[in-house]
């Protein structure tokens, strides 16, 4: 009897030590034991895999068998093929209610019990077909286990075993291939164990990572089916596979036997991330695609039609909606960030968990809504947007840009890349524009006059775009925030032409969520965090721009603003309790397929031992983080008050003065103003400050001179403020109408 098992190919890259065995299940058979070996130089006896053969002949040694990865005990010589094979004893057939096969290969195997076929990779042809002993792969596939994973995990129930396993001795056989001739490793580790009636204990402990696949079928969020039609997702160069999927509507249970009534259709996907790639819960990058290959723009969710969406995979935020939290902040504060929706996942038969699909940053009318730039855009008004670049890590594929060297020795370097255009598609005169648009942006943080309103940074950015993500990098204290996937984005100058902040992206080691750089501590601003000078530190302009009282006041009103509204303590566990109540059971199957609570998993600081204990850290800790917030900005400071209420100057100080003097202004609204020195007889002496300022209390200092340089002489002299109408406020997003004129003056004595 031959069982087509290959569609149930479990992958499972288990942390080691996760997860303790249920006590039901035993190991009968260790990769480490002792097995009779065969080489694969010839081919070996036709009935080599049944339990009559005599191994007599063959030589005997610990498992593993292969070379060069570090995880084979008994080292071959470079082969095609291996054959190995182990006794082991079935006290009584009726009291094992289930079976399983741990397997770590490099590259493909078959295995057998008692001479028949009862399991094999997907790169080793049809099941049951004839696979000679010079017979390489179709594909390769690396071990996991020398790498701290787990192997992979298949399953086989009574119905798959009743005619294959005897009461009394029996054999498990298994042949392992590689992929060439050339391959430059081989491993080869393979265990058995059995689930007893309860109370029955006849084998060993099982492994420490030892796990089972969950048993899904149904489900109250959309169900995501993927078949890769055995191959695996790479890393890189997206695979083409089917996806199906199953949303009968809200309040409605989804079964993994309904039909696709969702999407029923091509997709391209492949591994994404980063240090994420070392988790066993991968995250993919979709692509939907028609039966030629092409794009293929569809709604999904009920989101905006595109082609290009992230399938992320919350593992180390146990909580599962970190990042779904801080998206919809964003969006609520009125700014672009990706939509998000919960689903499970169901990839080659394997149930790989709980997932939030959200948008892939990109240019589109309904994500990061700038222009499209085409190739031949490479002067005048047509070569200034629109960019997206991000400040990240330089890896991954299809990488481009530039490195930002540290100006001052108190600051380290950082890495911008092309986002959009493309790394592979940007031609050479963008690259140079946005290179240029940047440095001359830096130059201007960086010069003695950097916070001018006419000639300074404001002057260059989006305003309210750096306010804003300012307060939702800090409100997380995400400890890669404005270091690493920190987006930002420039339409041409006949658009608006400023560099916006944003989207904020990749939050779930925010929110306490990591035990290094202090990112568990809800106090302390994240942008004047002391981290280490290398090439992922947080641009310095951000802690210049900080440094700006100006923008600080901004915050603080923006801050007053949300907390009084989507950032209300109240609004914030509206938000976490309906993501829970919303995600439900789904994390009971999550947790039960990625046993991670009560578990470290890098770079935890807190771990809870139940879901409900991670979902009240979360919660305790972003209502302390927000209450320390409130006390730096909302505190009473003169430099730092709420919008005055009127129009006026305070008194100067000091008065008389000999060197210099201060002179602070209240500004309802943003205004364009002047600031002139008079002397007593009308005659104007300098001009202080004449542009656009913000609304709030500024100060600003005379010396002394007049408009030449000169020092005045001793005296009495008149500071007169004047401010015009401002129709626009962009925060607002409202149109002003203010008085045509409003003046205020004081009287100064000069020593």
């Amino acid at each position: 009897m031959i069982h087509k098992l290959h569609t149930m190919f479990l992958l499972l890259t288990l942390s080691v030590s996760i997860l303790l065995a249920q006590p039901q299940w035993e190991t009968a058979i260790y990769a480490e034991d002792t097995w009779s070996y065969f080489v694969g130089t010839t081919s070996p006896p036709e009935n080599w895999n049944q339990l009559n053969f005599d191994s007599s002949n063959w030589n005997t040694g610990q498992g593993g068998f292969g070379y060069a990865d570090g995880d084979d005990n008994t080292i071959i010589t470079n082969t095609l093929s291996v054959f190995f094979r182990k006794n082991f004893n079935v006290i009584s057939l009726d009291e094992i209610l289930s079976l399983a096969i741990h397997a770590d290969y490099d590259d493909g195997f078959i295995a057998y019990i008692n001479g028949t076929e009862v399991l094999r990779s997907a790169n080793m042809g049809e099941p049951g077909s004839q696979v000679t002993y010079e017979q390489t792969t179709e594909t390769d596939h690396e071990a996991v286990m020398y790498q701290g994973q787990a192997p992979e995990a298949f399953v086989l129930y009574p119905s798959d075993f009743e005619d294959v396993l005897s009461t009394g001795e029996n054999v498990l056989a298994v042949q392992v291939h590689n992929v060439n001739t050339t391959s430059s490793d081989m491993s080869s580790l393979f265990y058995l164990s059995f689930k007893l009636s309860e109370g029955l204990s006849y084998y060993g402990e099982t492994p420490e990572w030892f796990y089972i696949p969950t048993d899904f079928s149904s489900s109250h969020l959309p169900i995501i089916v993927v078949n890769t039609n055995g191959q695996e997702i790479p890393n890189e160069e997206k695979l083409t596979a089917h996806m199906g999927i199953i949303d009968n509507g809200p309040g409605v249970i989804n079964y993994l036997s309904d039909p696709y009534n969702h999407y029923d259709g091509f997709i391209g996907i492949e591994i994404r991330g980063s240090s994420t790639t070392w988790f066993p819960k991968k995250q993919f990058a979709v692509e939907t695609r028609d039966s030629v290959g092409e794009n293929n723009n569809v709604s999904l969710f009920g989101m905006p039609e595109e082609n290009d969406w992230i399938f992320n995979a919350p593992y180390t935020d146990k909580s599962l909606m970190r990042n779904a939290i801080i998206y919809t902040m964003a969006r609520e504060a009125g700014k672009y960030a990706s939509r998000s929706h919960y689903f499970e996942l169901v990839v080659n038969g394997d149930y790989r968990g709980l997932y939030v699909m959200f948008e892939k940053i990109k240019r589109d009318n309904n994500r990061v809504n700038i222009s499209k730039l085409e190739v031949e855009e490479v002067s005048g008004d047509d070569i200034t947007g629109g960019y997206i670049i991000k400040v990240d890590k330089w890896d991954g594929e299809n990488i481009g840009g530039w490195h930002s060297e540290p100006p001052l020795d108190s600051y380290g370097g950082f890495y911008y890349q092309y986002h959009y255009p493309k790394p592979d598609e940007i031609v050479y005169e963008q690259q140079q524009y946005i290179m240029n648009y940047m440095d001359t942006f830096e130059q201007i943080v960086l010069s003695e006059d950097f916070a001018n309103p006419e000639t300074g940074y404001p002057s260059i950015i989006d305003w309210g775009s750096f306010v804003d993500f300012f307060i939702m990098q800090e409100i997380t204290k995400n400890v890669d925030g404005y270091r690493l996937s920190s987006f930002l984005h420039k339409d041409k100058d006949s658009e608006s032409g400023q560099l916006v902040a944003g989207p904020i992206w990749d939050f779930n080691l925010g929110f306490g969520n990591a035990d290094y750089y202090n990112g568990w501590e809800p106090e302390g601003w994240q942008v004047e965090a002391d981290l280490p000078l290398d090439d992922f530190s947080i641009p310095y302009w951000w802690g210049i721009i900080w440094t700006d009282q100006s923008f600080r006041w901004s915050v603080q009103q923006r801050w007053n603003n949300l907390r009084n509204n989507s950032l209300s303590n109240a609004s914030v566990h509206l938000l976490i309790d309906s993501l829970q109540a919303h995600i439900g059971e789904a994390a009971e199957r999550n947790f039960e397929r990625w046993p991670t609570l009560g578990e470290y998993v890098w770079p935890n600081y807190y771990i809870g031992q139940t879901y409900q204990d991670e979902i009240d850290y979360l919660r305790s800790w972003i209502i302390t983080r927000m209450e320390w917030m409130d006390n730096e900005l909302l505190s009473t400071q003169t430099e730092m008050s709420l919008i005055p209420e009127k129009f006026s100057m305070n008194p100067l100080y000091p008065n008389p003065f000999n060197q210099s003097v201060s002179i602070k202004y209240n500004m309802p609204l943003d205004s364009r103003i002047t600031l002139n020195i008079f002397n007593i007889k009308g005659l104007h002496i300098n001009t202080l400050f004449n542009g656009k300022s913000r609304a709030g209390t500024h100060s600003i200092s005379w010396d002394g001179l007049d408009k030449y340089g000169k020092v005045v002489s001793s005296g009495t002299y008149i500071v007169l403020l004047q401010a015009n109408n401002f129709i626009y406020n962009q925060q607002e997003n409202v149109n002003y109408i203010w008085d045509d004129y409003k003046e205020a003056r004081k009287v100064i004595l000069v020593k």
